[in-house]
């Protein structure tokens, strides 16, 4: 029996036309089919766009300057409770926009430097160091833009560690100004201890407080040059006053005076009709002792207070308390050399008849000649 022909099992018959069977079309087509659509919502519908990758905004940076700051009071050593301040010593037409202080602490004055919360709301290059600053360092910055648009930090000074100090309420005494403390009217305070016994005084710091308990706030804008002496204004009024100051005692140990708390300031009315110069007044010269005087007969007032000097340079505005006059009478008062082309004043409290305190004020002499 012939074998038979296997090629006829592997060619399938073709039609007679010679195309493929439709099975295969109709799967090209839909293939076809498939890619128009999906390019389709390709277009319609294109994938998003990449998210940029950030660039991040360069920080501003400021020169650091460590060279034009000075510690004007209090850093040496700085004392809990006694003020630090310090100030700029570039003039003030080169540089705008100063900013507040910011005060900070650190354990070893180097590193670690951390804000600290204290400075003043209305003068912030004070502050006063609390217990928490005790073995402390303290350093103040202070950012402003100088005369070429540079803007700048400047950075004080490290001053400490911060020492505590006794507090001793026995040295601390009034010289005058405290019987009643008055607007207007000098009050000055000074250490009872003798020389010999303490050194490096420090500056005097006045605060002054609602209601003497509590709430305390250092006054800044007391005599310049002689810190012991302050002048209430209408700030103090209805206020209370004390004033401190630290020095090393005999063993060489930091001491606090404190004085006791005066108060409250008043305000009195000022008559300037019943005082007279009764000599050396017309006009007053260096070393020619001026003796001044109430005219108002004794029936009518008491309780006539200490005698206060004054001088200014022009007799208006600024008068600086003269404390060097006669201790054991202040209605005389011998002009120094330091008076010379000055005008000088002086004033008095009493009480009138009607038990109403008031400050008799004398009229203004010079200038005092040599």
């Amino acid at each position: 029996m012939p074998a038979k022909d296997s090629r006829r099992f592997r060619n399938m018959p073709q039609s007679g036309n010679g195309r493929r069977p439709g099975g295969t079309l109709v799967i090209w087509m839909a293939a076809l089919f498939a890619a128009v659509v999906l390019t389709a919502c390709v277009i319609v519908n294109p994938p998003p766009a990449p998210t940029p990758t950030p660039v991040p905004t360069p920080t501003p940076t400021r020169q650091t300057v460590i060279d034009v700051i000075r510690v004007a009071e209090g850093g040496d050593p700085p004392v809990i409770g006694q003020t630090v301040r310090v100030a700029l010593t570039i003039d003030e037409d080169t540089y705008t926009d100063r900013s507040r202080w910011q005060w900070e602490r650190s354990d070893d004055g180097l590193t670690g430097w951390r804000d600290v919360p204290g400075a003043r709301l209305t003068d912030s290059s004070l502050y006063a160091p609390v217990a928490a600053d005790e073995g402390k360092y303290l350093r103040a910055s202070v950012g402003y833009v100088d005369s070429e648009d540079v803007g700048k930090t400047a950075v004080s000074p490290t001053v400490g560690p911060v020492v505590g100090a006794e507090i001793d309420t026995e040295t601390v005494e009034f010289a005058f100004g405290n019987d009643p403390v008055v607007v207007s009217r000098a009050v000055r305070a000074n250490l009872t201890l003798s020389d010999s016994d303490y050194s490096n005084l420090g500056r005097w710091r006045w605060d002054r407080s609602d209601n003497a308990l509590r709430g305390w706030s250092d006054v800044t804008d007391y005599d310049a040059e002689d810190a012991s002496v302050f002048t209430p204004s209408s700030l103090e009024n209805g206020k209370f006053l004390r004033v401190s100051v630290v020095y090393q005692d005999g063993d060489g140990d930091y001491k606090r005076g404190l004085s006791q708390t005066i108060g409250p300031v008043i305000s009195v009315e000022t008559i300037a009709d019943v005082v007279r110069f009764a000599s050396g007044g017309d006009p007053p010269s260096v070393d020619t002792r001026i003796t001044v005087e109430l005219t108002l007969p004794n029936s009518e007032y008491t309780n006539l207070g200490t005698w206060k000097w004054e001088r200014s340079n022009d007799g208006l505005g600024k008068w600086e308390d003269i404390t060097d006059y006669d201790a054991s009478n202040s209605a005389r008062y011998t002009p120094a050399s330091a008076d010379e082309g000055k005008y000088l004043r002086a004033s008095a409290l009493y009480i009138d008849s009607d038990g109403e305190r008031k400050r008799a004020l004398s009229q203004t002499i010079g200038p005092v000649e040599e």
